[in-house]
């Protein structure tokens, strides 16, 4: 099944907004540029040597405030490294100029005649020193390309290229980038290649390429004979001189998780700058090894939020990087202060099982960098530290670290035995700090309540919540109360399957986690008898009717098998089930809400259907989950932390890691502006067709109005769940009794509580 998605700009910004930041350390052999943004106070030697290296870049904001209507389409950098931003209002596009101060209008836009019906455009400052436009037009998204001359109408290019419809009635080339050459040839990337075309629109070389999405990117340079796109795993230089495709050297990626789809930018000498989330790098011509010039964990350019779009290099060692968050758009400037510690002087350490999932967490890390400029929040990642060794050893390596008084500050308790720290005083009381927020009814009861103890104590608070939501049968949404209605429910043979086609283990982890509490005694965290077995019995009549396996061949179902034998994680669940209830393969979908994005096609289904959205079981999963570590040596920075993340300013982010958990934020949540133009569709070989679009206020406020009755939240025990499952694999093999695979966890559960 594909997935498109059309995203279209939104409003922006225009008035200098001076904020400061921090980076890393200027260019090699230069002293930086001083722009007169940051002011820091002058030190005597000794004082700077006491406090260690000195230098790092800084970083301020030029915002982009338009008039109602007007949205910010594209920024270019020409030849004379002058900044210009383009608008489009009704169809008619602006050109502004950055005078260092001010976002100035120009009389001539350049664009005069031509209509955007879109919104959008896509500018090139060409080699030979010349503008071009690249936009979508008419009813069917057709490609145009203009040569834009000051006095002169825009001069057509390249459409008999664009004109060229293949079988299924789409447009052969939509361009994701382009740039032309010193000699006006025209490089069109799009899908797998870059083809490279006379101003004429002859075919003169074509430049294979790794293909990532329909959207416009920031990844790819011109430079002189130097063409630069990427593969797979690095980016690709072809010399254009000879004119050949084989002329061509791999650099690296700087970081595979993000660079292809990293903004890149000439140094002026051969060499490349990109902008990625940690930070802004370089690459000399024919090296192997990045430099970091700017440290963005140290600044906005790590925020989960910001969506890094183009990134210039300035005339004085600066830099700029065009980024998007929060409906908005703006320049973060970087200027080397050699002022400014090379480092933060104090330092937060935050731990979690597996930090790299939680972008709540980042947000908020760098969102209190940027107000604490000489703190630095280090996140530790457990599973990344600790290699290859398995989740209970690097659970038991922690809990030893913690009973000796040490660890981090701050733990993110997602997978960590929260009620045994609690037991053994690791943790802090937070009802303190806390209660303000709870008192004024900012925090959600829903979390606070469930997570205080009958001594009023609190030591652990979610920081996000999923909503488990259902839609489908009510019949079969009702069976989910408890394991022997599931049952019930399965065994008349009119019923659809309860679950998707799925492999048992998926199939074991998603009923453990809808009746964890009834599996688990909560109050001391084991096992009740007898119930692993309840367990077992539950997951055997729900897979022999979804024929679930223990691994399918990837032939099963023309070719479904890879999809039947995911491991989605600890609870099971895939990202959304819409489409198996949509086509009538399950009863009722059961779908984890934590943002907005992912509610589109479960929405479409629902209107579709007239199903209606329902909690399960008053349920919600907890995430980012923290604590105080009682050892922390600055509780004061540990608590404001804490305060930070629940703060209106990070929940009211839209991260797709859960749901706020601030009412100021939920606000936030439904009144932000429609995103009308937000739509997704899928696809499939089989003709499965959907679209659906961005749900209205109404529409979100039945989110949190189902959210809010969600007052339960389900607390799996990472460790005694692996066992559950590794325990009682041979059951569904065939290679265990019932009783044996039953009996066999209930042992291992024992024997780790014991420990």
């Amino acid at each position: 099944m594909t997935m498109k998605n059309k995203l279209m700009s939104l409003c922006l910004a225009v008035s200098i907004l001076s904020g400061c930041l921090w980076g890393c350390a200027a260019p090699s052999g230069t002293a930086g540029g001083s722009t007169g943004e940051q002011q820091t106070k002058s030190k005597t030697q000794e004082e700077k040597q006491q406090e260690g290296p000195m230098g790092r870049y800084a970083e301020s904001s030029i915002s982009i405030s338009l008039e109602e209507g007007e949205t910010a389409a594209d920024i270019i950098q020409t030849g004379d490294q002058v900044l210009e931003l383009y608008t489009v209002k009704d169809k008619k596009a602006s050109r502004y100029i950055w005078t260092g101060e001010k976002w100035e209008k120009q009389d001539n836009s350049l664009l005069e005649g031509l209509e955007f019906p879109y919104g959008t455009l896509h500018m090139i400052w060409g080699e030979d020193k010349n503008r071009y436009v690249l936009y979508q037009g008419g009813d069917d998204y057709k490609t145009y390309m203009m040569k834009l001359t000051e006095g002169q109408e825009p001069m057509m290019l390249l459409d008999p290229v664009f004109s060229v419809k293949n079988d299924q009635g789409y447009y052969d080339v939509r361009p994701d980038f382009a740039a032309v050459s010193e000699e006006g040839l025209i490089f069109l990337s799009h899908s797998r290649v870059t083809d490279v075309y006379t101003p004429e629109g002859e075919l003169v070389l074509s430049l294979p390429q790794q293909w990532s999405s329909m959207e416009w990117k920031g990844t790819g340079l011109l430079k002189g004979n130097r063409y630069i796109t990427y593969s797979e795993s690095s980016y690709i230089s072809y010399d254009i001189s000879g004119m050949s495709a084989s002329a061509k050297e791999e650099i690296p990626f700087q970081s595979p998780d993000f660079d292809m789809w990293a903004p890149m930018a000439s140094d002026g000498s051969g060499g490349i700058y990109i902008a990625n989330p940690r930070g802004i790098h370089h690459m000399n011509q024919g090296g192997s090894l990045w430099e970091t010039v700017a440290d963005g964990t140290l600044n906005s350019l790590s925020l989960p939020s910001a969506n890094l779009r183009k990134l210039f290099a300035g005339n004085q060692n600066d830099f700029y990087v065009w980024m998007s968050q929060d409906d908005k758009e703006e320049l973060k400037h970087y200027t080397y202060d050699p002022q400014m510690p090379s480092v933060p002087t104090q330092t937060l350490t935050v731990y979690g099982l597996n930090l790299e999932q939680t972008d709540t967490i980042h947000q908020a890390a760098s969102m209190f960098q940027l107000e604490h400029p000489d703190v630095r929040v280090e996140l530790i990642d457990g599973q990344i530290t600790s290699g290859s060794t398995t989740v209970s050893d690097t659970i038991r390596a922690l809990n030893t670290e913690l009973l000796g008084g040490n660890g981090a500050d701050l733990l993110v308790l997602d997978g960590l035995p929260a009620e045994s720290y609690i037991e053994k005083g690791i943790l802090e009381d937070m009802k303190d700090f806390l209660s303000p927020m709870i008192a004024s009814g900012e925090l959600t009861e829903q979390v606070s309540k469930p997570y205080t103890e009958e001594s009023g104590s609190i030591y652990q608070i979610p920081t996000r919540m999923t909503l488990l939501a259902a839609y489908g049968d009510s019949q079969a949404a009702a069976s989910l109360v408890s394991m022997e209605a599931m049952r019930a429910y399965q065994e008349d043979p009119s019923h659809l399957p309860l679950r998707p086609k799925t492999n048992y283990e998926s199939l074991l982890r998603q009923i453990l986690m809808l009746r964890y509490d009834e599996v688990v005694d909560m109050r001391t965290g084991k096992p009740y008898p007898d119930k692993i077995k309840e367990l077992l019995e539950t997951v055997k009549v729900l897979g022999e009717a979804n024929g679930a396996k223990s691994a399918f061949d990837k032939s099963e179902d023309g070719g479904r098998g890879n999809v039947y034998n995911l491991m989605p994680g600890l609870d099971g669940l895939l990202g959304s089930e819409y489409s198996r209830v949509d086509q009538g393969m399950s009863a009722v979908a059961i779908d984890k809400i934590d943002g907005m994005y992912n509610i589109l096609l479960p929405l479409a289904v629902q209107r579709k259907h007239g199903f209606t959205m329902e909690n399960v079981n008053a349920s919600y999963l907890p995430s980012g989950t923290m604590g105080i570590n009682q050892a922390c040596q600055n509780k004061e920075m540990a608590r404001e932390f804490i305060l930070f993340v629940l703060g209106r300013d990070v929940q009211s982010k839209d991260l797709s890691d859960g749901l706020p958990v601030n009412t100021l934020a939920v606000r936030d949540w439904v009144d932000r502006e429609d995103n009308k133009d937000t739509s997704v569709a899928v696809s499939g070989d089989d003709g499965y067709e959907l679209t659906g679009s961005w749900p209205t206020k109404e529409e979100r406020q039945l989110v949190f109005d189902v959210a809010a009755k969600a007052d339960h939240p389900i607390r799996m025990d990472r460790v005694l769940t692996d066992i559950i499952i590794n325990e009682t694999k041979g059951y569904f093999e065939g290679r265990l009794s019932l009783e044996q695979a039953a009996q066999n966890a209930q042992n291992k559960a024992m024997l780790y509580f014991s420990e």
